[in-house]
């Protein structure tokens, strides 16, 4: 099955970069003109949709779940939608913080997650560099046997100076590290 997904998803414009914890990763065959390099993770795990769907939905605890966010501080929600403000941290870079909008939204056998930069950043509290670039989703679907089917895509840039060093790193080991804390939360929820 993981062989057909990574062909698949291949003619799409991806390339797999590599498979772990029940997941294939994949960056885009092309770098946008921005220099952003998307990024994706299509997933099977042994976690029921409703778990992930409860954890995903509550934007101001992605801070307990996901390590390189330190804050999220949810500053409006109506319904579906939720604009939270974000300080993410990692170890040798300045912290990036950024004005988030949320959206969940109904597809067919689960749920689709949402993020994009608000247009308005004026909540950011100068404590750390502007995300320039923040856009992504997570779709949950129901698998097999109460398991679940896992996308994550992310468009992102960081802004300010990154080494290059860290930016390969990120489009890596901190994806993967990202999707799979998602997963070792779930599983223990």
């Amino acid at each position: 099955l993981a062989f057909v997904l990574a062909a698949t998803v291949a003619h799409a414009g991806w390339i797999e970069t590599d498979r772990a914890g029940g997941c294939v990763f994949f960056k885009a065959e092309t770098t946008e003109a921005n220099g952003a390099q998307p990024l994706r993770a299509e997933c099977d795990w042994a976690v029921e949709p409703a778990v992930l769907h409860r954890l995903l939905a509550k934007v101001e605890d992605h801070e307990q779940y996901f390590s390189g966010i330190t804050k999220c501080n949810v500053l409006s929600q109506a319904g579906p939608k939720t604009q939270s403000w974000q300080l993410h941290e990692t170890p040798g870079l300045s912290p990036r913080e950024v004005v988030l909008d949320h959206e969940t939204i109904d597809i067919e056998g689960g749920k689709r997650f949402t993020w994009t930069k608000a247009a308005d950043q004026s909540h950011n509290s100068g404590a750390g560099v502007e995300i320039p670039l923040n856009q992504g989703l997570w779709e949950v679907t129901a698998g097999a046997e109460g398991s679940s089917h896992v996308v994550y895509e992310l468009r992102y840039l960081a802004g300010g100076r990154v080494p290059g060093l860290v930016v390969r790193w990120f489009q890596g080991s901190g994806v993967q590290t990202l999707v799979l804390e998602l997963k070792a939360y779930a599983e223990r929820s």
